[in-house]
């Protein structure tokens, strides 16, 4: 990944547009999710982004602590409304870590959970078709290998096969 020299407002909005147009390729008229596994790969990135939230928080607030410490910084309803906000911010920046890292939790969920999840055709599944087994293909060849569809039965719709122990 190429880093570049940004500020962390222009990344976070660079973020959230990016949010944004997921949001628009994930409705069901769009074609940002075309099988399971775009499901299953876009709910993993959205896991490792609440992942890393919490440290961006806690940085934010790390900046914020030492403008604070320096002497930096003010507010404009007063020197006793400094403190309370710096305050508020730490409460707020700590809640928003929690329910950062919950967020990842849940989405690592999801993410097991489509795991396992595929489509069926695009010769993507595992699952056998109404017309895959004939009982008279199930012949091993000379090198053991099984040719479950050689005997022009139709089930896979290839024809026979060059080696065809069935005839």
């Amino acid at each position: 990944m190429t880093t570049q020299t940004m500020n962390a407002a222009a990344l976070t909005d660079q973020a959230a547009e990016t949010i944004r147009s997921l949001n628009y390729a994930t409705l069901p008229e769009a074609s940002g999710l075309a099988f399971p596994g775009d499901a299953y790969s876009t709910v993993g990135n959205l896991s490792m982004l609440a992942m890393r939230l919490p440290q961006a928080l806690h940085q934010v607030q790390a900046f914020i602590d030492r403008q604070h410490e320096s002497g930096d910084l003010y507010s404009d309803q007063g020197p006793d409304d400094l403190s309370a906000r710096i305050a508020s911010l730490r409460a707020a920046t700590d809640d928003a870590a929690r329910a950062a890292h919950t967020l990842y939790a849940a989405l690592e969920q999801a993410h097991v959970a489509l795991s396992p999840i595929g489509a069926r055709g695009h010769d993507l599944d595992d699952e056998e078709d109404e017309f895959d087994y004939c009982d008279r293909c199930e012949e091993e060849g000379e090198t053991g290998e099984v040719y479950p569809h050689c005997c022009r039965c139709g089930a896979d719709g290839s024809g026979e096969r060059p080696d065809c122990l069935c005839d």
